[in-house]
């Protein structure tokens, strides 16, 4: 999340009229909701997706499942 915010501030920041930064920000904002590092629905039918896709953005790393079955890690 910290990083989303830095990236919003530098847009916001940056060259441009103020109506077409609001405006892109605004749709950044809207795509950036569904990542899972922001927002995850918790259920059992969604976990494998929620850390193939926390894997993939660098949330989480495969050291980070030591630990769990060999199962849930292939």
């Amino acid at each position: 999340m910290e990083g989303l915010i830095r990236e919003y501030a530098a847009l916001l920041a940056g060259s441009g009229a103020g109506s077409d930064k609001f405006w892109t920000l605004e749709a950044r904002i809207r795509e950036d909701q569904r990542h899972v590092g922001v927002v995850a629905r918790m259920s059992r039918s969604n976990m494998y997706t929620n850390l193939l896709a926390l894997l993939q953005d660098g949330v989480i790393t495969l050291d980070d499942l030591n630990g769990f079955s060999d199962d849930l890690k292939e």
